[in-house]
């Protein structure tokens, strides 16, 4: 059997699975499985098991239920109510205040977790009812949440940085370093498109009433300023001491979760039944990390086998596409697959076979992480599989439809769109910070 007709096979066969409802991690493993045994026999299992091996053991991923734990006790720290405690005074007067600061407490919550449930969750049980019961529109309301929450794969310390270097032999360091200005402008982007949106309509985001504004002092605005020590302290722990040489990433990680720790017990959050679930839930989102690690790296391996990246690259010279039609073709594909399969497998599944591509055409690895990580920020957000979307329908009020999410996402799936573009056109946002830093 050819190449052609073997990749068309895999394909089909893993496509035909997942839209089956099987999920990705026995869709992967299964098409790998079956494949090597027809094409090689069953002792093939043997040496696929032991390259993924390799891969599994690798030292960077140690820090993901590390982050994944820091994530979870944030989650129940209070840290959240604080931040939108002081947000509320500050900024709840402006039109479109209460959205506009829920996305900028969702990437302080991103600069301390690195994921992007613990915005959604804790954004959609705080910010959505206040920014509902005073009138606002609910694409605004929901669509701020959703693309807020997002920002955690971003900004670092972000998972999916941690997972793309660990396969793509990068330095964690330059990569999250690579995430921090397309966040901000992200970040900037939706902060601005809420703000114009509702001062010339002011029905959509209204400010709060002159009763409840007058009801707020000067003094008061100052003092709920005070929660910006636990996540200053935090993010100094995790990043300060990366980008100081002081500890590795799985060692900041491990410090981001003892500051965690930390900042709950000084909240008085924590107890033994919200230590015991946030334990659970790590345990939990770590196992399904790497479940999905495993069956990426046996399907790569797999197609790699009856030499798959090879066929990928020779047809791609045989196209004659320029380098830029490539790099637009791939992020085109991995858009594509944000819809249908979970980001970290995406993660998984393209970086062998994209990334010696993309080395071959002079582009930076680095710089396509980022926006390999931007691209699957809209993979949250978009219909019918994005994570955020039903991390919101859990928490929200029964008046929220899924037809709610859904309407709420096109602007702000359409910004983060115009930030990839932007980052393309323009290396220098993303690369600017780590050459300075980490040269």
């Amino acid at each position: 059997m050819d190449i052609q007709t073997t990749t068309a096979l895999i394909f089909v066969g893993l496509l035909f699975l997942v839209f089956m409802g099987v999920p990705l991690t026995f869709a992967l493993g299964s098409v790998s499985l079956i494949t090597s045994y027809f094409l090689w026999g069953p002792e093939s299992w043997y040496l696929i098991g032991g390259k993924v091996s390799g891969m599994i053991f690798n030292y960077t991923l140690i820090s993901v239920p590390f982050f994944l734990f820091m994530a979870n006790v944030l989650a129940r720290s209070g840290i959240a109510d604080d931040f939108y405690d002081a947000m509320y005074k500050w900024m709840g007067p402006l039109p479109g205040g209460l959205a506009m600061g829920t996305v900028l407490i969702s990437a302080l919550i991103a600069a301390m977790s690195g994921v992007s449930a613990v915005g959604v969750v804790t954004m959609g049980t705080i910010a959505l009812p206040a920014m509902l019961k005073r009138g606002y529109n609910k694409n605004i309301a929901l669509g701020t949440i959703l693309s807020g929450g997002a920002l955690g794969q971003l900004i670092p310390p972000s998972l999916l940085a941690i997972i793309f270097s660990a396969m793509a032999n990068l330095s964690v360091g330059k990569v999250f370093l690579a995430g921090a200005m397309p966040g901000l402008l992200l970040m900037t982007l939706f902060v601005a498109y809420v703000g114009i949106r509702s001062a010339l309509n002011r029905d959509l985001g209204p400010p709060i009433p002159a009763e409840e504004r007058a009801k707020i002092t000067w003094r008061d605005k100052f003092a709920s300023l005070k929660v910006a020590l636990p996540a200053a302290f935090l993010v100094l722990g995790v990043l300060g001491s990366l980008f100081a040489g002081i500890a590795s990433p799985t060692e900041s990680a491990a410090v981001g979760a003892l500051g965690a720790l930390i900042v709950a017990l000084a909240n008085r959050r924590l107890d033994w039944s919200s230590f015991s679930t946030a334990c659970y839930q790590t345990l939990q989102s770590s196992t399904m990390v790497l479940w999905i690690a495993i069956s990426s790296l046996l399907f790569v391996s797999v197609y790699a086998g009856i030499d798959g990246d090879r066929f990928i690259r020779d047809s791609i010279e045989l196209a004659g596409l320029d380098k830029w039609s490539v790099l637009g073709g791939m992020m085109i594909i991995i858009f594509l697959l944000g819809m249908v399969m979970d980001p970290v497998g995406i993660v998984f599944l393209t970086v062998p076979i994209f990334l010696p591509i993309i080395e071959s055409m002079g582009f930076d690895p680095v710089w396509y992480a980022a926006l390999v990580i931007i691209n699957l920020e809209m993979a949250y957000l978009t219909p019918p599989f994005g994570y955020n979307l039903f991390i919101l329908k859990s928490v929200a009020p029964p008046s929220i439809t899924t037809l709610d999410l859904y309407r709420s996402v096109p602007p702000f799936v359409a910004l983060q769109a115009l930030g990839l573009i932007l980052c393309m056109l323009f290396p220098q946002i993303v690369m600017w910070l780590p050459n300075l830093l980490l040269p």
